[in-house]
């Protein structure tokens, strides 16, 4: 038992020093940005050795899988006021009363621990169904959604869009994996990205529109906080060969459920970073550091995960 302590020890050691001679290697500009005072670590080392890895590599080694809601947009305003997620643009009351209003605090108990406990997950499912069968039994339109996504003001993080752009001209897979409306986010993408590259693909809640343009369903799978992984992907998806084929991959999300994000692509965890936004929420901090490599507190930009990206990106037009 003695022999094996040790023998942990110096291999524990010697990976250590390994990822320190590593983070040396990290463009200056890069490691000040991550010497701030809003970014957090577990293992500072160890991740900025990762990190190191991940720039050696380079792009073509790389994919990106990403939440949308208050990931690429903001959760909080300039005024300190909570951003909207895609799910408001059915929030209306005056339009659309039940999905305000019906079995509130179902949601509320079923988030209040982010548990994956079979019952919470239930609670959880069942409150979403029937909040989306109340949207489907107004009949809204296709274009009044539209309308709606427009005036509900959602807009995404200060160099969200460049950061996409920029993963797109280097041709590396991004998954965009939201338990929110993907048409909500396609069509404001579109919109930003003028049009959405091929290399980028969204998965979410789909709303199913008829003939005559008018809401009849959502498709199945319903998705949710604690079930987004590669289970719920249609296996003819190009997006699953796109990330599998890469070794390394880059994860953005805002909650604890966004760290499964990845699971049943068969990712090694030591070619996984995962960056999380707590978004204030100082609470979590502990929490958070016990999944994510990095942890940005407050900020409600994506300066750092953009620094990470063109970093990347960089190295393998210089070599």
């Amino acid at each position: 038992m003695t022999s094996m302590l040790l023998f942990y020890q110096i291999q524990l050691c010697h990976r250590f020093k390994q990822a320190q001679m590593a983070a040396e290697t990290i463009p200056e500009a890069l490691r000040s940005l991550l010497d701030s005072d809003d970014v957090h670590f577990k293992h500072k080392t160890l991740t900025l050795g990762k990190l190191a890895r991940f720039i050696e590599a380079g792009a073509d080694q790389l994919s990106v899988i990403s939440d949308f809601d208050h990931t690429l947009t903001p959760a909080i305003d300039e005024d300190g006021n909570p951003c909207a997620v895609t799910h408001q643009v059915f929030g209306d009351a005056l339009k659309l009363p039940d999905i305000t209003q019906k079995s509130n605090q179902d949601k509320i108990a079923a988030y209040s621990k982010e548990s994956t406990g079979s019952d919470k997950l239930k609670m959880l499912e069942a409150w979403w169904r029937r909040a989306h069968d109340s949207v489907v039994a107004q009949g809204i339109t296709q274009e009044e959604f539209i309308d709606r996504t427009r005036k509900t003001g959602i807009r995404l993080r200060h160099q969200a869009a460049a950061l996409l752009r920029s993963l797109s001209m280097a041709d590396v897979p991004t998954l965009i994996f939201s338990a929110g409306i993907s048409n909500a986010i396609s069509q404001m993408l579109d919109i930003e990205l003028d049009p959405i590259p091929e290399t980028i693909h969204i998965v979410g809640n789909e709303m199913i529109f008829d003939e005559s343009n008018r809401l009849t369903a959502f498709k199945e799978p319903l998705l949710h906080a604690f079930n987004k992984n590669a289970s719920v992907i249609e296996k003819s998806s190009p997006i699953l060969s796109d990330i599998s084929s890469r070794p390394n991959l880059l994860v953005l999300g805002d909650s604890m459920g966004d760290l499964t994000m990845e699971k049943g692509l068969g990712k090694e965890r030591e070619n996984t970073l995962r960056i999380g936004f707590l978004n204030g929420q100082m609470d979590k901090l502990s929490q958070f550091l016990g999944g994510f490599d990095i942890v940005i507190a407050n900020d409600q930009t994506v300066h750092i995960p953009f620094a990470i990206a063109t970093t990347i990106i960089s190295s393998s037009i210089m070599n």
